[in-house]
């Protein structure tokens, strides 16, 4: 597996970040996101695109988990911290599929990493596929590794 490489200009996000237990990820991404984007939109804030999931750490025990979505511009709402994904170099892989099989992507692409380039920020996904919309089998998720 060979990522695409981006150059990225620096963004502004509107994000909540929470520590869980491993089994909460898919209600802490799924519904947060949802209701995230609600309180922005319902704000008046533009958001530019897909929701994403950064993972400052993760553990059997616990995962250290931001979901987010980029914004035009920074707002002031309870619980929601505004934050920045960093310009750079991004290395890009797309998992196609259920979530469940997002591991072993993510696995592939943090070795490709450890093998040819250095990290300069935590990874990240971004959910390309509406779930309202788009089955399980068939949904489309970036994997991505900031790279220096």
């Amino acid at each position: 597996m060979i990522p695409e490489i981006r150059q990225c200009p620096e963004r502004l996000t509107a994000m909540r970040r929470e520590v869980i237990p491993p089994r909460e990820i898919g209600h802490a991404i799924g519904p947060g996101a949802v209701e995230l984007r609600g309180l922005l939109e319902a704000a008046g804030v533009e958001v530019l695109g897909a929701p994403y999931a950064r993972y400052h750490s993760f553990t059997k025990e616990e995962a250290d988990v931001e979901v987010g979505f980029v914004v035009a511009e920074p707002v002031e709402l309870p619980g929601v911290v505004m934050s920045t994904l960093s310009a750079g170099r991004e290395a890009v892989v797309t998992h196609e599929g259920g979530y469940k099989d997002i591991p072993q992507t993510f696995a592939k692409l943090e070795e490709w990493v450890a093998e040819n380039a250095e990290p300069r920020e935590a990874p990240r996904e971004v959910y390309l596929s509406d779930p309202e919309v788009v089955p399980m089998a068939d949904r489309s998720t970036e994997i991505v590794y900031p790279i220096v």
